[in-house]
This record gives C-alpha cells, sequence and structure tokens, in this order.
C-alpha cells in the first residue's frame, strides 16, 4: 500500500502539472484536481491519504473496480511472453478475444476491428458505415457525445463540445431530438406522443436524401450525455424498423454502456434490437490496459472481406490489451456482474427516489443498472435548469456561482466523487459494478449531505 506523500512532494507534483500539463476541457483557475495514489475496488486514496467513495468509477469505466488481481497478473503473464507484435501479424489473445466477442455479443455481430478508445472506435465506425453504404451522411442525437476527435465530434451532437471557434466540423453529420421525455423537445408527453421522436429520425432520414446519401444512424442505446436517458417502451424497436425500411445502417456506440454496466451485457439485449455495427470501449478492460472495439454483422464483415478496410492504427489489437480484455470478460461471467448490477441498481434507484422526496432540488431520477443520471433543477414544478444560463465564462466554472461546480468540490471534500459537467445540473451515477451496498449506503449519505450544502448555499427547495 502506497504511503500519502508529504505536503512538499504533493506541492512539487502540482507546479509540475500546471507547468508541463495540458488542461482539458474547460480549465478552473486556482483549482487544484486530486493527485490518486491508489485504489482499491469502489475506493481510491489521493496523494494526501484521503479516501473517497467513487461512485462514477473513475471516467465511467472501471466497471470490475480497482485491483483486481486476475486481471493484472493475465497483463503480467502477457507482458513476459509478448508484449507487442505489428498489427500486420496476429496473436493468439487477439484471435481469441475476437472469438469471445463474437460468442457473446447478440445476433450475427461476428467480426472486430480492434482500436484504443472509444472515440476510435466510433471513428472506425462512421468510416465503415460509409464505405459500405457509400453514403456520406450520419444522423444521430443533439445532446450527445461519441469522442473528441473531429469526425466523433461532428456526429456528437452535444454543444459544448462543437461550440468552440475556429472547429472544424463535417457537415454531412445531422441531428434529431433524443428521446429524453423529461425535457420532450416536441412538448409531447409518452405515451400520448406516438413516438414522435422517432417518426422525426424517419421524416429527417428522408429530407436529407434517404438511402442514396445517408449511411447511417448512429447513437447511445441510452444517451449518457443528456444524463442517462432510458428511450420509453417500443422506442429502439420502431427506430430499428425506421433504419430497415429505410435502407440506413444502425450503429450503437455502446462504449458507456457495454458490458454489464446496465444489468444485462450489452444494453441492447434490453429491447432485442441487434445494431449493424456497434462499438466498445471502457469496459472491456475496465482501464486498466486502453483498448477499443468495433464491431459488424456479417453482411458487413463479408464485404470488407473482400475489398479490405483502409484503417489501422499501430497499437490495434495490442496483445497485452486482449488478453487483459479476456481476464476482465472471465471476471464479468465468474462474478455474475451483469445480475449484480441489476439488482444493486435497483437498490440505487429507488434510494435516489426516496432522496427527491426528500429534496425538491431533484427533478428526475433515471437509469438502467448501474448507469444512472439525476437532473437536479432549480424549481421542480417548472423544471428551471439547475445552472443559470446567463452565467459568463469565468462564472460557469466559478463554485460561487455555479451550483453543479460547488456541488462537485463539497462532495470531494466529503470524499466523495460524482460526475458531472459544468454546464448542466445533471449528476452522472455510475459506481464499479463491485461496489457493497454500505459503499453504496455511505455514497449516498454523502450525497445526501452535500445537496442540503447546496440548498442552503444557493437558496434552493428543500422539498
Amino acid at each position: 500500500m502506497a504511503d500519502p506523500l508529504s505536503e512538499e512532494e504533493i506541492e512539487e507534483l502540482y507546479r509540475a502539472a500546471e507547468s508541463h500539463l495540458m488542461r482539458r476541457w474547460e480549465p478552473r483557475p486556482g483549482y487544484r484536481s486530486p493527485i490518486v495514489l491508489r485504489g482499491e475496488g469502489a475506493l481510491f486514496w489521493d496523494a494526501a491519504g484521503k479516501r473517497h467513495v467513487d461512485l462514477v468509477s473513475q471516467l465511467y469505466n472501471v466497471h470490475v473496480g480497482m485491483g483486481v488481481g486476475e486481471i493484472i497478473e493475465a497483463a503480467k503473464r502477457q507482458l513476459d511472453e509478448l508484449a507487442y507484435a505489428s498489427p500486420a501479424y496476429y496473436t493468439v489473445p487477439q484471435i481469441r478475444l475476437a472469438q469471445r466477442l463474437a460468442e457473446l455479443t447478440p445476433g450475427d455481430l461476428s467480426k472486430v476491428f480492434f482500436s484504443n478508445s472509444g472515440t476510435e472506435a466510433n471513428e472506425a465506425a462512421v468510416k465503415m458505415a460509409q464505405l459500405y453504404r457509400k453514403a456520406p451522411k450520419i444522423i444521430s442525437f443533439w445532446d450527445s457525445y461519441h469522442g473528441s476527435t473531429y469526425a466523433s465530434v461532428s456526429v456528437g451532437g452535444s454543444s459544448r463540445t462543437r461550440k468552440h471557434r475556429g472547429l472544424t466540423l463535417f457537415e454531412e453529420f445531422k441531428h434529431v431530438p433524443s428521446p429524453y421525455c423529461y425535457r420532450c423537445a416536441f412538448g409531447l408527453t409518452h405515451p400520448d406522443c406516438g413516438l414522435r421522436c422517432a417518426d422525426f429520425i424517419a421524416y429527417t432520414m428522408e429530407k436529407e436524401g434517404g438511402d442514396e446519401t445517408v449511411a447511417a444512424f448512429m447513437a447511445e442505446p441510452i444517451c449518457s450525455w443528456a444524463g442517462q436517458v432510458v428511450p420509453p417502451e417500443g422506442y429502439w424497436e420502431k427506430v430499428r424498423k425506421i433504419c430497415d425500411e429505410q435502407g440506413v445502417l444502425l450503429i450503437f456506440d455502446e462504449v458507456m454502456t457495454g458490458f454489464a454496466r446496465t444489468g444485462r451485457m450489452f444494453a441492447c439485449e434490453h429491447w432485442g434490437i441487434v445494431p449493424d455495427i456497434t462499438t466498445y470501449a471502457k469496459g472491456i478492460t475496465c482501464g486498466y490496459i486502453p483498448l477499443g472495439a468495433t464491431m459488424v454483422r456479417k453482411p458487413i464483415a463479408e464485404y470488407f472481406d473482400g475489398e479490405g478496410f483502409p484503417h489501422g492504427y499501430t497499437y490495434s489489437g495490442h496483445a497485452v490489451a486482449c488478453a487483459t480484455a479476456l481476464a476482465t470478460i472471465d471476471y464479468y461471467l465468474k462474478h455474475r456482474l451483469p445480475e449484480r448490477a441489476a439488482e444493486l441498481g435497483a437498490y440505487m434507484i429507488d434510494e435516489l427516489r426516496g432522496m427527491q422526496d426528500r429534496h425538491g432540488i431533484i427533478g428526475d431520477v433515471r437509469g438502467l443498472g448501474l448507469f444512472m443520471g439525476i437532473e437536479l433543477v432549480a424549481n421542480p414544478e417548472t423544471k428551471e435548469p439547475l445552472v443559470p444560463k446567463e452565467l459568463t465564462k469565468e462564472q460557469r466554472v466559478d463554485p460561487r456561482h455555479n451550483p453543479i461546480v460547488y456541488l462537485h468540490d463539497k462532495a470531494l471534500e466529503r470524499g466523495l466523487a460524482v460526475g458531472v459537467f459544468y454546464h448542466t445540473g445533471i449528476i452522472r451515477m455510475m459506481p464499479p459494478l463491485t461496489i457493497t451496498r454500505e459503499q453504496i449506503e455511505e455514497g449516498l449519505s454523502l450525497l445526501e449531505q452535500t445537496l442540503e450544502d447546496v440548498e442552503r448555499r444557493f437558496h434552493l427547495p428543500k422539498g
């Protein structure tokens, strides 16, 4: 176990970080992120020795928790045997992992292209769809995220990633509203809406040229960027039918939802839907080694068998990453983690809805398995957003002005890690699937104390 660092050592590390590391997303002047020293299960410790309950699995990816010996040993064994081989060659872990994925995934998803991350897996999916369909356009959701490279930012519909001046976006990528029932873009209510949001996808495809120009519709089965938005009953079945009728591919981005997170091995199984192309990353190795994967159904696989796929990475199918993924999959199945996620998720949802009854600041609680979102509001009757729209860029990252930044900082002070973005009032709750019920209770208690801090500080409704 690593010992805490001295104040002098910590200060030297912060100086080095501030001098040499580029800041990501929205920098906060004067704010210092914790330096993480070690982790165990659903807990981690910072450089000063402070213990944190992790309700967000780091970056939503450490599904099995930290420090799993079987996975670490699998990586070590592979390093001893073969650390790396050119992607021009096959390796045994690469072949075995491809075979295992074909067995695990639904329907006729049969062949895989390996990359290094979710962003790269999504880039490959877009390129495959365009080449296979010989059409340029991809349709996806507003308020979505599929990565941070040019094509993935373009297909993603988040204003946070698209708004920066000078950023070039691909205009071939179009967007439609997500099935966000709490804030329906059409002002309707399910089920009386008749799934207008799904019908609008068909309308958009037709207006964009149909199968002559539209290659695919791409989405997460549960839209994480909008805050774990679970689509209403019948939605995905209707979208699958629309894609088939229009001759357009359906791509599922399961980077976040894949590998037991939602209570099924893959989220698409909740609706009995088989996408034409699907992508994985985060949970495939749980962050122990980077890996991404893009899987295709048999007709698409056969097309590229003949044509070849003009795409590649130096570390595609990295032997150590594939060996790690095989051990991770074994761990999911051995410990029945999909079932555990479903059981603990139902418990957490019940607890959060009880918290909602006690706190008017909680407008909505939603999710499947251990993939949950809490939407905080300034007024539960009007659904007024928690984060004021009129905040300046400087105020948006300032805890004195932005309630969600204040919540984030107070939670960390208490030893609680949750997922927030500074422009929304959404808290993402995605703990490791190995978290104990006692740790959930501790984390939820810390969260409720933090919500009370926010209510007092910003004079928000208590109940």
